[in-house]
């Protein structure tokens, strides 16, 4: 069994192992005698057939077929298509993101023709560097220890998980990238000391903070206790690149009068050119960024040569400097830490060899507790490297037992128990704890979409004992359990991580008690059990992701088949209807969403899926009159216009053309503030006529009834 760790990055990855031949921990160099390999995948046609591309390869052949090479793929890990990070990723992108076939909410990507999802891509990447690891160590591997950023949550962490699997490879431990980082950085301190870390982690594609106790056992072994973190997931070096890029558009409009922003080669271009500009710019007080044939007008090739500065580059970043330390700060202050507590602060990632951004932090902390010894590029995989040689086994949490067993085991070999709440146990102890809360969305009064945590933000895994609330069953033949991680009170504010289902075996009272346990693991992958008051109706699983994401079932009074299908069909017309009249006012993702609701409702009524009329039907009306932003505050309005007086009536109109006024001349703080006050007037309309408050669940009837009365108007 030979183990390597890996630091699958946004931009670049890398690879580090226990090297033989130097008796110590080294980062390896790839088939191209490079250290960092691109993450990079591309795909080109030759002989009739599709030859995968890897690393810089496929960075070279982006610049002929950007569209057919998928970079950092790493965004869209463990997203659904609806995620509003896959969506801004779907502007910026060269390649086409898509919606997963059939009902799997996951984006997927195209490459080659195919449909494939993002741990396709990564098991690519994985795959190349593990068969160049194995070349440099003269033997196979087998096992690896992955790192991901912090703040991934447990569906991108599974879909990690799953990459590593494609690939062939036994995961010994996904583990957090500022904790692997701190792992290289501890091995330096002297015997005995303690330090409290903060690791400030700017990478190409995500930002992380973690606190972290360091400190060195009386036999040398390394411990780490990781205390806090917290991270922007679109925040990293490749966004001071991409302000660049729009500069260097800025100038091709202002001198050679062509908009080259919907041109994929010349971005691709363009960004290579702003990466190197970027480098240059930490020595030299001003550059000059040339690219030949960089673009193609109508009135010939237009060549980029454009000057710039030092001073005018720091200008441009500044904002996204200014939000890492603002997230410092905010970290620093949710659990009352000033800068005196943090002994050490460590810079790793690519981005904190910007020059900005090391002096930011530097001005912040004190330059005296800015690490900078090691590579910041490659301390991540260095501490991944480590833990794969010293973490040796699986210790079974029966503390009669205590076995180590075999990484890959999912049993203790010495007593049977289950290794799911197992250890890793070695040389460096690890002790880990989760950034944001887990629970379920829940109903509390009239209010459906409240989150109740179950196991809170900051709890350390793998867990002694899992974590249980109670809650009245709201369907007497199924109990259906939205999994949420986040920090918001509402639910769909937070991310959604799947569904676990329990069909009863038999039928049980509205109301009757049940028990909701969470239970983490080693690596973090969360368990559900369901357990209904007074019976022996048990189920234990994990959430399912694949299914679509829709609200629990609520109790309702059972209405005849026919009447719900007929409401449901109204529903689907009301919603096409809303699309049209108010798509300038809809969100593309919100929009997206609509439009897969309404193809649900179709599906239903074509098989005649009774089961899912009510469902689907509150679902549209939920779309229209609460989720859709600005549409929907437009939707309520006509609702509390209708029967109101004139006067209120002429007000509410008003307040409406003011938004939309606003709205079309992209006046962002102007639009919310009138917004704001056409919320406020509804509000007074509603109450006038008892019609429910947007926080509140909607009458559904009511609704209907008003939907059906005014329809086409």
């Amino acid at each position: 069994m030979k183990a390597i760790g890996i630091d699958l990055g946004t931009t670049n990855s890398a690879v580090a192992a226990h090297d033989p031949h130097r008796a110590d921990i080294a980062v390896l160099t790839n088939s191209k005698g490079e250290r960092l390999t691109p993450s990079v995948v591309g795909v080109v046609h030759r002989e009739g057939k599709d030859q995968l591309l890897v690393g810089e390869d496929a960075l070279n052949w982006a610049i002929r077929q950007p569209k057919e090479t998928i970079v950092s793929v790493k965004r869209l890990m463990g997203r659904d298509f609806a995620d509003e990070s896959v969506a801004r990723a779907r502007d910026r992108m060269n390649y086409e993101i898509v919606a997963g076939p059939d009902e799997d909410p996951r984006a997927h990507v195209l490459l080659g023709g195919r449909t494939r999802t993002p741990a396709e891509i990564s098991s690519v990447l994985l795959d190349r560097l593990v068969r160049d690891a194995s070349r440099t160590l003269g033997e196979p591997v087998t096992h690896a220890v992955i790192t991901v950023p912090a703040y991934f949550r447990d569906a991108q962490r599974a879909a990690t998980r799953e990459a590593a699997e494609k690939a062939g490879l036994v995961v010994k431990k996904i583990v957090d990238e500022p904790t692997a980082a701190a792992v290289a950085f501890g091995l330096h301190k002297p015997g005995g000391e303690r330090s409290r870390v903060l690791v400030y982690d700017l990478g190409g594609g995500t930002f992380d903070i973690s606190v972290l106790n360091a400190v060195k056992d009386q036999e040398g072994r390394s411990q780490f206790q990781v205390l806090r973190s917290a991270g922007d997931i679109w925040l990293g070096g490749d966004d001071f690149d991409l302000a660049v890029v729009e500069r260097i558009i800025a100038w091709m409009r202002a001198e050679h009068h062509v908009d080259p922003a919907g041109d994929k080669a010349f971005l691709f271009q363009a960004k290579k050119a702003a990466e190197r500009a970027k480098r240059e710019l930490n020595d030299l007080p001003e550059t000059y960024i040339v690219i030949p044939a960089a673009y193609r007008s109508e009135n010939g090739v237009i060549d980029v040569e454009m000057k710039l500065t030092r001073g005018e580059f720091q200008e441009m970043i500044a904002p996204l400097v200014t939000r890492t330390m603002d997230l410092v700060r905010e970290t620093l202050g949710r659990y009352e830490m000033s800068t005196d507590d943090i002994s050490d602060v460590l810079l790793v990632g690519g981005g904190t060899l910007t020059r900005p951004v090391y002096e930011a932090v530097e001005a912040f902390f004190g330059a005296d507790k800015v690490r900078r010894n090691i590579n910041p590029m490659e301390c991540v995989a260095f501490g991944a490297g480590v833990l794969a040689e010293t973490l040796r086994g699986v210790e079974c949490s029966d503390a009669g037992c205590a076995k180590l067993n075999e990484y890959g085991a999912e049993t203790c070999v010495a007593c049977g128990r289950s290794l799911a709440d197992g250890r890793s146990k070695g040389d460096t102890g690890l002790y880990e704890s989760t950034p944001m809360a887990m629970g379920i969305a829940a109903i509390k009064g009239s209010q459906r979409d409240v989150f109740v945590e179950i196991i809170e933000a900051g709890s350390p895994y793998p867990l002694s004992e899992p974590r249980q609330r109670t809650f009245h069953a709201t369907d007497s033949r199924r109990i259906r359990v939205p999994v949420y991680e986040g920090d918001s009170k509402v639910a769909s504010e937070n991310h959604e991580q799947g569904v676990v289902e329990f069909e009863l075996p038999q039928e049980i009272e509205v109301n009757r008690q049940v028990d909701v346990s969470f239970n983490y693991s080693a690596d973090r992958i969360i368990t559900v059990k369901i357990s209904v008051r007074g019976t022996d109706m048990v189920h234990e699983s994990t959430p399912n992701r694949e299914k679509p994401r829709t609200p629990p079932p609520e109790p309702v009074e059972e209405l005849d088949s026919a009447v719900l299908r007929e409401q449901l069909g109204f529903a689907e017309r009301e919603a096409d209807h809303f699309l049209k009249r108010y798509g300038p006012y809809i969100e593309p993702v919100q929009a997206m969403k609509v439009r897969r609701d309404i193809e649900q409702a179709q599906r239903a009524v074509a098989m005649g899926d009774s089961g899912e009329y009510k469902r689907l039907t509150e679902l549209l009306l939920d779309d229209m009159y609460r989720q859709c932003g600005l549409a929907s505050q437009f939707r309520q309005a006509e609702l509390a216009s209708e029967g109101a007086p004139p006067d209120t009536v002429r007000q509410i109109n008003e307040a409406v053309e003011y938004v939309k006024q606003a709205h079309r001349q992209g006046n962002r703080a102007q639009t919310a503030q009138q917004a704001r006050n056409l919320v406020n007037l509804v509000a007074v309309a509603q109450s006038e006529r008892a019609v429910p408050t947007l926080p509140d669940r909607p009458d559904y009837e009511g609704i209907l009834r008003f939907a059906e009365e005014t329809a086409g108007g």
